[in-house]
């Protein structure tokens, strides 16, 4: 059985460029935790300085005690201040890269004080917009050189990297799976692997299964962040909403590799209600996780092997609807 986590905001108010003061009101800190609660998973993930904080922190530590949840990551916040706006790792700016690397190591601190074993890095602002805007040189070693010195200077936490093609750039230095894990190799560190955002794979147009594949064969899947969108854009939304066969096969393949890590929502659910929106993704990932369960490993495979897609597609709706 996989282990599911959320996103704290996940379940609380949501804004975009157009209704900036947010779709509904906002929420308290307590409240969000009441709302994960409410919903049944074990455990929560946060953004670093929304959620946590020096001065959350022992509010942070009250609440989890008193709903029984877990801290599986924190995500710093390298994309929702206006010192990130030229970039983190790879802003032109010596001190602002230092302060990236320094903000990621404070996050590592917070992450001992909760029992929290993952910093899951989402560089958002690295990357450019325009031609002959960035040198790509230079940004190439920028960035794995302050990942680089995040994981030695902290080893006995794990950091993983959740890539995204766009947005808020129009093309992100971190931009498929296969960068991150090239990072990941000349970085030469141990504790250093991926989060695979099922949106952005699919936004990156991967086939988020084979992505999965590619990070668990190397041992580098290191956490993974769930909902929907509709290829263009990083729609998130409600987790098998779209993309059901593509889910049924990620999970299928997560049961062949072992995956034992958690699996966290990753919504933003502007009109919907936050903790229903939610509440339905985790349903979905529990649907898939039993459709997987009833899937024939030694027919899969055989099938796999004969690369039959005809004979997948049947396979398939003899799983869902059984005929």
């Amino acid at each position: 059985m996989n282990k599911f986590s959320v996103i704290l905001g996940n379940v609380g108010q949501c804004s975009d460029r157009y209704m900036t003061g947010g779709y509904g009101r906002p929420f308290e800190l307590e409240e969000m935790f009441e709302r994960v609660a409410s919903i049944g998973v074990k455990a929560v993930e946060y953004v670093g300085n929304w959620h946590i904080s020096d001065k959350t922190l022992n509010q942070v530590l009250r609440l989890t005690k008193q709903y029984g949840l877990r801290s599986v990551a924190i995500i710093p916040d390298h994309f929702g201040s206006d010192v990130w706006g030229k970039g983190a790792f790879t802003s032109p700016d010596a001190k602002v890269k230092q302060l990236a690397v320094r903000e990621t190591l404070h996050m590592a601190e917070l992450a001992r004080a909760i029992d929290c074993p993952l910093i899951s890095i989402w560089n958002g602002q690295d990357g450019y917009d325009y031609p002959l805007q960035a040198n790509y040189a230079d940004a190439d070693k920028w960035l794995t050189e302050g990942i680089t010195k995040c994981c030695e200077d902290a080893p006995d936490m794990k950091f993983s990297l959740e890539y995204k093609p766009k947005e808020p750039r129009n093309h992100s230095f971190l931009s498929n799976v296969w960068r991150s894990l090239t990072l990941i190799s000349e970085s030469g560190v141990q504790n250093l692997g991926v989060t695979i955002d099922v949106g952005h794979s699919f936004e990156a147009y991967e086939d988020v299964a084979e992505a999965a594949v590619a990070a668990m064969k190397r041992g580098k899947l290191f956490h993974l962040h769930m909902n929907d969108n509709w290829k263009f854009w990083d729609d998130d939304m409600i987790a098998g909403s779209i993309h059901t066969i593509e889910y049924i096969e990620l999970f299928w393949w997560l049961k062949h590799f072992g995956y034992t890590g958690y699996i966290s929502t990753d919504q933003y659910p502007y009109r919907e209600d936050g903790k229903c929106a939610v509440e339905q993704s985790i349903k979905w990932m529990q649907a898939f996780e039993r459709a997987a369960a009833n899937i024939d490993d030694k027919r899969m495979l055989a099938i796999l092997a004969k690369n039959d897609a005809v004979e997948s597609t049947a396979y398939m709706r003899e799983i869902l609807f059984g005929c």
